[in-house]
C-alpha cells in the first residue's frame, strides 16, 4: 500500500508530519531551514495515530517509510506523499501536481553563446520561477545535502575544495582531460527517478521528485527517451517524453553527482588499475600518471574512457579532450599542476593584475573600469574580492599580497 492514506493523519488536528512531531520526535528549525529529527519513536507514532483514528496499516506503512529513509541517512527528511511535500516547502499543493503532470513549465528558458573560437554554439539554461525554487531549495537542504558524492568528485557537494583536485595530479608527467557533452540533459528523469527510490522514497513519491527537479522544454525532446516516463495509475502523470536535469536549477548539481557515483566508481577502479589518478569536476573528467606511461598508453586509456562513457549515457566531447605530456604545460581547474603543489596560471595573475591596476589609478578608478567591463561598481567590488579570495586559496602569500593592494582601492561609499 501507498503511504499517501497517511495524509489523514497529517490533516487531523493541525498535527502533522511536516510540522512539530514526529510521533514524538521533536524537531526544530535551525537558521538553514534543515529540519532534524532529535528523537524518533515508532511506539509514540502508533499511540498517536491511533488517538486520531487512523487505521493500523496506515500507521505501519508510514513508519516501515520512515524508517527506510533513516536507513539511509537518518538526516534526510522523510516525505511520504506530494501534499507532504507540499506543507513541508510551503509551496500550494496544486502547483506541485501541475509540475509532476507535466502541465506547465515553470521555467524561464534562454540560451548563452558559449565563448568557443570559430564556433557557435549555445548553453540552454532553466531558470525556475520562485514556487517551483523553494520546493527545489527545499529538497537541497532536507534531502540532498545528506547525500555523499564519489570521493573522486570535487564539485557540488558541500565543503567541496578544486584545489584539492587538482593537487591529486601535482608532479604528473602526463595529463588526460575528458569533457561530457551536455552534462546535466544527458541525465534523465528516470536516473533521477532510481536516485530518490534508493534513498528510501517510495516509488511514487520518487517519480514526483524527479519530475519536479526535471524539465521537458519545448524543442528539446529525445526521441531515444519516449514513452519511458509514464505512470499508469495516476493518469494525469502520463506523458510521452521523459525530462532531464535543468541547468539553471538549484538541485541539479548535487542530483548529478549522484547520477555519476556509479560511473565515477567503475572509472576510479579503471584509473586505479592503469596506475592513475583519477578526479572529476562537474562534466569536466581528469586522469594523470607518471613513467613509465607515454602518449600511447594515455590513447589507450583515453577509449576506454570513451566506451564507460558511451555506456553509461553521456557523450564525451572531442574537441575538448586532450592528453599533455611532458614539455607542454599540465593544467587542472585553471591550475598549473607541474610542480609540488597548484599554482595559480599566468593567464589568471595578468587578469587580477589588470583589475587592480585600472581600479588603484586615479585616471580611471571603479567607476569607470566597471563601465569598461560593462557591469556595476558593486558587481565589480565583488568579483575581483572573489578571485582573490581564489588566489588565496591557491597560493596564500600572493592572494594576501593582491588583498593588501585591493585595500587600498578608493571604493564609492557605499557597496551593496
Amino acid at each position: 500500500m501507498l503511504v499517501s492514506r497517511s495524509d489523514i493523519f497529517m490533516l487531523r488536528n493541525g498535527t502533522s508530519l511536516s510540522r512539530r512531531r514526529l510521533g514524538g520526535a521533536s524537531c526544530h528549525y535551525p537558521p538553514n531551514g534543515v529540519k532534524v529529527m532529535q528523537s524518533w519513536s515508532p511506539q509514540q507514532y502508533r499511540y498517536d495515530g491511533a488517538q486520531h483514528g487512523v487505521s493500523d496499516e496506515t500507521i505501519e506503512s508510514v513508519i516501515a517509510r520512515v524508517e527506510l529513509i533513516a536507513a539511509v541517512n537518518p538526516s534526510i527528511t522523510p516525505v511520504l506523499t506530494l501534499r507532504h511535500l507540499s506543507e513541508l516547502c510551503g509551496v500550494e499543493y496544486g502547483f506541485l501536481r501541475r509540475i509532476v503532470s507535466r502541465s506547465t513549465v515553470p521555467y524561464r528558458v534562454f540560451s548563452l553563446r558559449k565563448r568557443i573560437p570559430g564556433r557557435t554554439r549555445h548553453r540552454l539554461i532553466c531558470v525556475p520561477r520562485n514556487e517551483l525554487k523553494a520546493a527545489q531549495d527545499w529538497i537541497v537542504r532536507n534531502i540532498l545535502r545528506h547525500t555523499k558524492a564519489h570521493g573522486a568528485s570535487f564539485a557540488y557537494h558541500p565543503k567541496s575544495r578544486p584545489e584539492l583536485g587538482a593537487h591529486r595530479h601535482c608532479g604528473c608527467d602526463y595529463l588526460l582531460k575528458i569533457d561530457i557533452t551536455d552534462f546535466f540533459h544527458s541525465v534523465s528523469e528516470g536516473r533521477i527517478f532510481r536516485i530518490f527510490a534508493e534513498l528510501g522514497f517510495s516509488e511514487l513519491v520518487a517519480f514526483e521528485l524527479a519530475r519536479l527537479t526535471t524539465i521537458i522544454a519545448q524543442g528539446t525532446e529525445r526521441p531515444d527517451w519516449i514513452a519511458a516516463a509514464r505512470w499508469p495509475a495516476i493518469p494525469a502523470y502520463q506523458t510521452s517524453y521523459e525530462g532531464f536535469l535543468p541547468q539553471g536549477a538549484s538541485t541539479s548539481p548535487m542530483l548529478s553527482n549522484l547520477a555519476m557515483l556509479a560511473l565515477d566508481a567503475r572509472i576510479a577502479g579503471m584509473a586505479s588499475d592503469a596506475g592513475l589518478v583519477y578526479t572529476r569536476y562537474a562534466d569536466d573528467l581528469t586522469f594523470s600518471g607518471r613513467k613509465p606511461h607515454d602518449l600511447k598508453s594515455m590513447k589507450r586509456f583515453k577509449r576506454k574512457v570513451f566506451d564507460a562513457l558511451n555506456e553509461a549515457g553521456f557523450r564525451p566531447n572531442l574537441r575538448k579532450s586532450s592528453i599533455r605530456g611532458p614539455g607542454a604545460r599540465r593544467i587542472v581547474l585553471g591550475m598549473l599542476v607541474d610542480g609540488p603543489r597548484p599554482r595559480l596560471a599566468k593567464e589568471f595573475k595578468d587578469d587580477l593584475r589588470k583589475h587592480l591596476h585600472y581600479l588603484r589609478s586615479k585616471d580611471y578608478g571603479p567607476a569607470k573600469h566597471a563601465a569598461a567591463n560593462k557591469t556595476s561598481i558593486s558587481a565589480m567590488f565583488h568579483m575581483v574580492r572573489g578571485l582573490i579570495g581564489w588566489a588565496t586559496r591557491v597560493e596564500p602569500q600572493y592572494g594576501r599580497s593582491c588583498l593588501v593592494e585591493f585595500r587600498k582601492v578608493v571604493w564609492p561609499p557605499l557597496i551593496p
